[in-house]
């Protein structure tokens, strides 16, 4: 077999290669499908199946000779699906359909079975998860499609807590401090319900909306501590009336601890980081990320749809001030742009790097948040400004 007469395969094969290369450069470099994995990876598997396909169609080969070769590799990647289809296969089809359903996004807080934790990154055959325990844990996609996923909404969830206390007690009077812990919480639309009723308690669950759910950890714990200090302010005891302790203390003893005299600060004291920035701080990486790329991709929309808006104004001296706004507005936008197409150039933060460099790419997310909020900022206004022009013209 002369050289010539491979010389088509070997143009295929070369020109899947610098496919592959260019794909991933575009991927890596140039942010193409950077929030979407599992596109990057289909479109890689696609390119290289079709690119081989070619080659071997091109051989200089007898037709019989070319199916035989192609049933090989088709009884091969059979078999390897066969054994791997409890996996392989089972997590890509998984992968595929949270792609289309989209039940999550990265940042946000998931659990399944007894896995919990903020989302960091979402790929073809895994979803990788950082715990309460600042660990990142990698879930195989078919778990995320086989079992009840429980995805915490970015615009609020519940958050409750259980205590028994006796019959003796006034339910009244537990219902309003169970109240008060509530709303020293912050949680919004508080409530109490009575959840069982045993020999000796009575069980209350109190809860209420939480909006910052950011603040998860810490304010499940703060409300805890919350109504352990509103019951023992009012002199109720949380503690079962069949309680037994092994020391003696006289009949009128009661199981609240003493009050405790908060301390002046000294001097003034430094910013303590939350609880959460700590635990999932890759997480919450990802979803600013995620967060700049979203936000930049809306400022057309919304400028197009003032564009659109403020043609009904017949003021000809408020339309020039908000195209002169709108100009500025761009012009700020602009100026952006390289700084957001430097930051897509790279690498990406989801990979270990060093300190140095991680913390020149952290410094480029948050001034570029900085930048993109006061745009956003200008846009609410503006368009704040344009509803009531327009209002005061009808």
């Amino acid at each position: 077999m002369a050289l010539e007469d491979i010389t088509a395969s070997i143009i295929s094969f070369v020109i899947t290669l610098l496919l592959l290369l260019v794909l991933n450069y575009l991927f890596r470099k140039k942010a193409f499908f950077s929030k979407d994995r599992i596109m990057q990876q289909l479109v890689i598997l696609i390119v290289l199946a079709i690119g081989l396909g070619i080659a071997v169609l091109t051989l200089p080969l007898s037709t019989d000779d070319k199916n035989l070769i192609l049933t090989l590799a088709g009884i091969v990647i059979g078999a390897a699906i066969t054994f791997a289809s409890t996996t392989f296969v089972a997590n890509a089809m998984a992968g595929i359909m949270l792609r289309l359903i989209n039940p999550f996004r990265r940042g946000d807080f998931i659990k399944t079975n007894d896995t919990f934790g903020r989302v960091t990154e979402i790929n073809f055959l895994h979803t990788q998860i950082q715990s309460v325990d600042r660990d990142l844990i990698m879930i195989p996609n078919r778990m995320l499609v086989s079992y009840p996923l429980k995805t915490i909404r970015s615009s609020g969830t519940i958050i409750s807590a259980s205590v028994s206390l006796g019959y003796n007690i006034s339910r009244k009077s537990i219902e309003k401090n169970l109240l008060l812990a509530a709303e020293r919480t912050g949680l919004e639309n508080p409530f109490v319900h009575v959840t069982g009723l045993g020999d000796f308690s009575v069980t209350y669950k109190v809860g209420g909306l939480l909006k910052d759910v950011e603040s998860i950890i810490t304010k499940r714990s703060d409300f805890k501590k919350n109504v352990m200090d509103s019951l023992h302010e009012a002199d109720i005891e949380i503690v079962s009336p069949t309680f037994m302790n092994q020391r003696v203390f006289s009949q009128d003893y009661v199981c609240i601890p003493p009050e405790e005299k908060e301390e002046l600060p000294t001097q003034k004291s430094e910013s303590v980081p939350k609880t959460e920035d700590i635990i999932f701080d890759k997480a919450i990486e990802a979803r600013n990320l995620e967060a700049i790329y979203t936000n930049w991709e809306h400022f057309p929309e919304r400028r197009k749809g003032i564009e659109d808006r403020m043609k009904e104004l017949p003021d000809e001296k408020a339309l020039e001030s908000i195209k002169l706004e709108l100009g500025s507005l761009e012009e700020q936008e602009e100026e952006l742009k390289p700084s957001l197409d430097l930051l897509k150039s790279s690498a990406d933060i989801r990979k270990d790097m060093d300190e140095e460099k991680r913390k020149h790419i952290l410094d480029m997310i948050a001034d570029l948040d900085t930048r993109e909020h006061a745009i956003e900022d200008r846009y609410r206004k503006l368009e704040l400004r344009l509803e009531k022009l327009l209002e005061g013209r009808t």
